[in-house]
Parts: structure tokens; sequence; C-alpha cells
């Protein structure tokens, strides 16, 4: 389902992994109706907003019946589970491998994974808001356990990058966990700035960014 590019970034035109496009869903054939209803409701979502997402309007994109549909998820609340599932494993699918990348230092790894996170979101705008909104909490939490290694492998494998900083001495020897929800955080809120069209912040964004990063470092650095 997901799809390797090498794109620029359309803001700052930097090189970035972007691990899918939404657009370029897979022709629905007998066989793969379930990964088709999720790519086409990612694809609807990230063009026309979570509200166009019917079980009614999928059968009539992918010419197939409301029956089969149920097939595959009995309700409409399962089908959005998956979805959230999905915009999950894409985000984690950019950001994972540079933080496992073993041949690049720590401190790169870690200033790269930030850059591709932001640029997800700043690509994937819709499908950003759906999986972090409030909107689809519920579903969220049920879906997809921040705890779970499995669910969360994109966390967790910062994780994993701040215990190795902290076995070489790099970084301060403290609760792993605050420190990647502290980065999370601080990253996550210049995403969503950027993604709702703050000026200021677009316009600076290479400074910001630049100066979070500095920032974090020198908090996390022993």
């Amino acid at each position: 389902m997901l799809t390797m590019l090498t794109l620029l970034c359309v803001l700052c035109q930097h090189p970035v992994l972007i691990c899918y496009n939404f657009s370029m869903k897979q022709a629905y054939h007998h066989g793969n109706l379930k990964e088709s209803l999720i790519d086409t409701a990612l694809e609807m979502i990230e063009k026309e907003g979570l509200e166009s997402v019917t079980l009614r309007e999928l059968s009539k994109r992918l010419g197939t019946s409301r029956s089969a549909i149920y097939r595959h998820f009995d309700s409409k609340d399962a089908l959005l589970k998956a979805v959230i599932g999905a915009g999950f494993e894409a985000l984690h699918e950019c950001i994972s491998p540079i933080l496992e990348e073993p041949t690049v230092d720590v401190v790169t790894r870690f200033e790269k994974m930030g850059r591709a996170y932001i640029y997800f979101a700043m690509d994937n705008p819709a499908i950003y808001r759906m999986i972090f909104g409030d909107e689809l909490m519920r579903e969220r939490e049920e879906s997809c356990d921040i705890n779970d290694e499995e669910q969360a492998c994109g966390f967790h494998a910062l994780v994993a990058l701040l215990i190795e900083a902290q076995e070489r001495g790099l970084f301060k020897k403290e609760d792993p966990i605050l420190q990647a929800t502290t980065v999370w955080s601080m990253i996550h809120g210049l995403s969503n700035l950027l993604i709702d069209g703050h000026v200021h912040v677009k316009n600076n964004f290479d400074a910001l960014f630049e100066m979070g990063m500095q920032t974090l470092l020198k908090g996390l650095k022993a």
C-alpha cells in the first residue's frame, strides 16, 4: 500500500522521503478490496475531508456492493480504525528508517527525523489532522496504543535512539519516554502551525526549526 518516493518539500524545497502518495491508489480488482477501501478513504480524506467518507460513496467509487464492504468492515467505525492505522503506518515508515540507520550519527538522525516528520504533515495535512485530531479520538485510542511498540513503532524508534544516545554518553540519562514525548511535542506543535497556515512560521521555518532542534539538543545533551 505504501509507495516510497523522494520528493521536494513544497515549503522549503529540501529533499524528503515521502512514504506514499494517497492519490496513487491501486486500481481495485478482485482480492484486494480491503486495501482499496483503505487507500480510497485516505485519498478522499486528504482531498475532500473526513466527512466525505461514507460506505455508500466508497462502494460507488470502487464499483462494489455494500455487502462486499461489510465482509471486510462491519461498520464505518471499523473502517476508520483501519484508516487511522494506515495513516500512522505511513508516518512511521517516513521516520523509523531514519532513526534506525546505524551508519549515521545520532544527532544527524535526530535532526533528519524532525524534518521528515514535519514534511509528512505539510504534504498530507488532512491525514495528519485526522490521526492526531480530536474528531476521531476514540477510534485512535482503540486502534493505536502509544505504549504498543508495533502500533507506535515510530515513537518507539525515537525512544530507542534516545536510549542509544544515553548509552553512548551523549544525552542525559533521564526517562527516555518523557524525553521522546518532549521532542514529539515540539515537532508536532511546529507541524500544526505550518499546516494551519501561520505566515510568520512559514516564512521563518528554517530558523525556527534549527532553533527548536538546538534547544532540544541542549536540553538533552549530557
